[in-house]
């Protein structure tokens, strides 16, 4: 279990946090919630709210990729839905840091280290709608860019956080599931030739696969790739230019092998699974 930290006011206020607090309509801070609804402080009751909810069946399933770097990048969201939810949902997602060390600005945290607080939304503060219609399982796919600030926020106390929740009456406000892991870009594989330039990039999206999916390339100006879909025995599936979003289907299951290569000599690999 991963908490945000969310304030009205100071350095840690901004649009997200502001809208996660008004989704649970709080007029007053510090308040712990779970699934939208206020906690008791109580270690043993707050413990038993948590293990009672660990309990519950979970139906969705939340897969992240994010393509950048250190400045700032492309997260890709999938939200897979294995039944219907009976209730309208939104995705959150937030980038969250850790071990920043308040100043006077965080008045009565001054010197304390602040642990979990979001900096950057890369997808709507006020959280995205997720129309689920089936049939099921049914996956939606957000993606959203967000800017980083190096300085200010050290790359190594980043994580990626993403909610998918109830968002209508306070009794619908579940958390049907959350993902959290430390920011890391995916794409930059080994290199058959020259080392490969943090401006390459390629990512899959959904992997697993069940047929379509998104292979995404990012590469500088002037460059020219070409990207290269084989399966298990080497033989092409697919071939097409760098430089955009592309959607594939393959309905064969097994083991896919995506290559970018560039005409300035970098090689970056990724593998995707397709499963039925």
């Amino acid at each position: 279990m991963a908490p945000f930290y969310h304030f009205y006011n100071g350095p840690g206020s901004n649009p997200f946090s502001s809208a996660r607090i008004g989704i649970f309509g709080l007029g007053y801070t510090p308040c712990v919630s779970i699934d939208g609804l206020p906690a008791s402080y109580t270690p043993s009751t707050f413990a038993a709210a948590i293990n009672s909810r660990l309990a519950v069946p979970s139906y969705v399933s939340i897969d992240v990729e994010c393509v950048g770097d250190e400045t700032g990048g492309t997260a890709f969201i999938s939200v897979t839905a294995e039944q219907d939810l009976d209730t309208g949902v939104k995705l959150w997602s937030a980038i969250l840091e850790d071990h920043e060390i308040a100043t006077s600005a965080w008045g009565g945290y001054n010197g304390q280290e602040m642990m979990w607080i979001p900096v950057v939304a890369p997808t709507a503060t006020a959280g995205t709608v997720l129309n689920f219609t089936g049939p099921y399982p049914q996956t939606i796919e957000v993606q959203g860019t967000y800017t980083l600030n190096p300085s200010s926020h050290p790359f190594d106390n980043l994580n990626f956080a993403a909610i998918v929740q109830g968002y209508q009456s306070n009794d619908e406000k579940e958390v049907f599931n959350a993902y959290f892991s430390p920011l890391a870009y995916t794409g930059v594989g080994e290199s058959s030739s020259a080392s490969v330039s943090e401006n390459v990039h390629l990512a899959a999206w959904p992997n697993p696969a069940s047929g379509a999916f998104s292979v995404v390339t990012q590469i500088p100006q002037g460059v020219i790739g070409t990207v290269e879909i084989f399966d298990v025995t080497g033989r092409a599936v697919s071939t097409f230019d760098a430089g955009s979003s592309t959607t594939m289907n393959i309905d064969e299951p097994g083991v896919y092998f995506i290559r970018l290569t560039t005409s300035t000599g970098e090689v970056v690999n990724r593998q995707i699974a397709v499963v039925r």
